[in-house]
Order: C-alpha cells, then structure tokens, then sequence
C-alpha cells in the first residue's frame, strides 16, 4: 500500500556546498543550497550509534586503529564500490585542480556528533532574542512558544537526547504555513546591519565565535548565515540562516545549537591527497558537473582549510574531518566544497550509500532516479503507520510498505515538484509520511527497506 504525502513540520538547512557572493538571481538566499551527491542533509543530531564513541562501526580496524567509519552517499571513494578509475588511469577532462600548493593539516582529528538535550531555559533564551511571547510548551518531544492558532511569532526546539535543531517564523512578513519563504520588493540592509540584527540569536546559541556570511539577498531580504566553529575547526554544512528584512526584522530562521559530543579521532591526509580523492569519487558518478566548472577543463581550487564537515552515517548525521576547498567560479565569485580528509583505509559505504554503477546508467550519482529516505522512527495507529524522516521541501513523498507474517517493511521514495510559480528553497524538513497497511501492525516488526535495520517505535 502507498500514500503521497508532501512536505510539512519545520524546516531546516542542508547544504553540501557553500556558495559566496551570490547574485540577485540566485533565488535560494534564505538558505545555502544543497551541492553534490543529490541529497538533502539535515543538520540535526541524532539519538546514539552503536558503539556510543561517535563512530558509526563496532570494532577496531585490523591495524588496532579506530573503527572503519562508514559514511552514506558518494562520500566514501570510487574503489570502495568496486567501481571508479583504476591507479594510473587518466581522470578524464572533469574534476577539480589546485592552482597552486595546498596545505598538509593535521595528522589525526575526530568526529563529532551534534545535538543535545536542550533546556526550557534555552529556549526561553533563544525566545526572548527572537521576540517570541508566550508559554514555552513541550508537545510530543519539542520546545514550542507563540505562535497560537497560526498567527503570531513562533519558535519549536527538537528536544531529547537528539535535540537541538530549531526553527522560527515571525508569522506575519512570513505566514506560519509559507512554503517557500516570500520574497518581498524594497532596498536590503547592509551586510553589516543584517549581521547586527541577528547578534542576540547568536548570543543565545553559542555562536558568539560562528563565521558570518550576509552576501546573499533577494528582494528586500538579506541571509546571515553563521557556521561555528567546533574545537577551533570552521564547519561546513552545519549552518545556522537568518532571513532578515529591510527593517531589521528576523522573518524567519533556523539552524542548531552548537553543541556536539566528541568521537574517535581518526587519521587524516592532506588537502592535495584527499582532493584525489575527491576527484575519483566524482569521475564515478560521470563528472561533478558543479558551477565551478567550465566546459572540459576541470574546476580552479585556489585553497583549501582544514575543518568539519556535515556527512551521515547510517542516515544519521554526523561531523567529520573534511578539506574546505574554494572554487572559482566562472562567473565571479566562489564557491566551497568539501570531502573527508579521513585516510581511506579507514573508511567504507553505509549500508544506505547507493554507490552508482557505470555514469548514465541511472543509478543514483549519475543523475537517475533519487534514493529512498532514510527513516527515523514510526508510529502505528490502526492500520496505518506514521513514517518520521528528514526530507526536503522540493520534492513529494509516498511511502510504501512490504508486509509479511513477521515483518514490515517500509520505504520512502522522492519526486520532485513540478511546480514553476514558486522558487524552491532547498532546506531539508522533519517531515511524515503514512502508509496503510492491509492488517493491523500487531507484533509485527518494522524495518527500513534500505538497510533492514529495525525502525524505533515513538
């Protein structure tokens, strides 16, 4: 059985890809927009892994190292698939190339879970910056303030153990059920007073130390987006955004405590040796096909910084070590993409990775058809089953579930809107989706299709 279902609940932010000095044509100001890989990457926490140290494997690697870290998506290298450029063979005319020496970094850094159990005074904290009047209510695992009957301000904080992601509409220049984010005409402020507007949500956050960007503006809007910093290291994909309007006002906003649990520290390469790396990975998959190239000839990398970058494991975010390379841009400007600087012997795919098959084949990474989401957890009511998951808001959703004496299972698949009067703002959601079952659940277990790992029940 199947139901569609389309995005709802609260957003948040999901780049892969960073880009600076951004056009007025380049419609998705409210938030940096996804790059690479095809997937929207939500920067919440996640609730525990299976060795509790911030890996994702149990067990030590044969060497007596830390555990292999397997990581989702194209993020891993080509020949852990089998697939790629053998050593020696030319990389072909895509790819990216350094301009110039890059930097060595560190020998070893860790990974980092983000999230926490955020506080009712937190959020009253982050309330009061942000204007929010009103009781602060804990409804089925979130923080919520204002925002009654749909109108006015409002404020939800995810909460438990995973907590930490949040979200925030003024419900006025931005209604409550505004998808996407209206762009209203008018004269933006300066960079300079955007990024003072939104100094008191910062305070409240933690990211008093963050990195500011405030280039991007459409309309009579401007987006601040501030990336902290974690154990001194810049981040990237870990975004909080901020919408604000030509009168200073925050419309709307999102993004994550800075708060992470440290994990194992693995060995890491250099920036010139992981881009070859990434390079292998992407001539894959047919090419990166990023802005930042031109034609055949591969992109400009003018630099690269050490830092962390937002990745999943399993379907659960997670923060690992990663080069920051900036690319130039045809166009002006430049853009940021990143790959884990994590040695490869110390990597491998997830069981929810979908490594591609030979480019144009149409599996996913040669721009065929989208993966299926990762599930978070499930609800039974009767027959029907409530499937939690993180998607973005540019697509549609129908879940669909295999049933059998013992087992459930589910799965949900993405397709895109079709709907060209709106911009399409690429964030990614927590959202549901219900199937329908031909019997109630009963004891029956429920699994997700893409890894057969059983799914909790909340």
């Amino acid at each position: 059985m199947s139901t569609d279902q389309s995005p709802e609940t609260e957003g948040r932010p999901a780049p892969r890809s960073r880009r600076r000095q951004l056009t007025v044509g380049a419609v998705a100001a409210a938030v940096l927009v996804a790059g690479g890989g095809g997937a929207y990457w939500a920067s919440t926490a996640f609730s525990g892994d299976t060795n509790g140290s911030g890996s994702t494997d149990a067990g030590r690697s044969p060497d007596g190292g830390p555990p292999r870290l397997a990581l989702d998506g194209t993020a891993t290298s080509a020949r852990d698939s089998g697939e790629g450029v053998a050593p020696g063979e030319p990389m072909g005319p895509r790819g990216y190339r350094a301009e110039g020496e890059l930097p060595d970094g560190p020998k070893a850094a860790a990974v980092y879970k983000p999230g926490h159990d955020v506080s009712r005074a937190q959020v009253a904290k982050l309330a009061e910056a942000l204007h929010v009047k009103g009781t602060i209510k804990d409804q089925e695992g979130r923080w919520q303030a204002g925002g009654g009957q749909g109108k006015g301000p409002r404020l939800t904080a995810e909460r438990g153990a995973a907590g930490g992601a949040w979200t925030y509409q003024n419900g006025q220049t931005v209604p409550l059920d505004a998808d996407p984010d209206p762009a209203p005409g008018g004269k933006p402020l300066s960079e300079k007073k955007a990024e003072d507007a939104v100094r008191p949500a910062l305070r409240a956050l933690g990211l008093e130390d963050a990195t500011l960007d405030a280039g991007s503006s459409v309309g009579g809007t401007r987006t601040v987006t501030a990336s902290p910093r974690v154990d001194h290291l810049p981040t990237h994909g870990w975004d909080s955004t901020f919408v604000v309007d030509d009168k200073g006002t925050i419309t709307r906003a999102q993004g994550s405590w800075n708060k992470t649990d440290k994990g194992e520290v693995y060995p890491v390469q250099s920036a010139t040796a992981t881009l070859d790396e990434m390079n292998k990975a992407n001539q894959s998959r047919g090419g990166h096909g990023d802005e930042g190239e031109r034609g055949n000839e591969p992109a400009k990398v003018g630099d690269a910084v050490f830092g962390l970058s937002l990745e999943r494991s399993h379907g659960r975010p997670l923060l690992v070590p990663a080069w920051i390379y900036k690319v130039e841009r045809p166009g002006g400007g430049d853009l940021e993409v990143t790959h884990p600087a994590v040695q490869q012997k110390y990597l491998k795919p997830s069981k929810t990775s979908g490594h591609p098959s030979k480019p144009g084949s149409g599996d996913v990474g040669a721009g065929g058809k989208q993966p299926s989401q990762a599930i978070e957890s499930y609800k039974a009511e009767g027959r029907t089953l409530k499937l939690t998951f993180w998607g973005g808001v540019c697509d549609t959703y129908k879940a669909t579930a295999d049933e059998s004496g013992s087992t459930v299972k589910v799965k949900i698949d993405a397709k895109p809107k079709k709907d060209g009067k709106n911009v399409c703002i690429k964030i990614a959601k927590k959202q549901t989706a219900e199937v329908e079952l031909d019997k109630k659940l009963g004891d029956r277990k429920v699994v997700d299709a893409r890894d057969g790992e059983k799914l909790p029940r909340k």
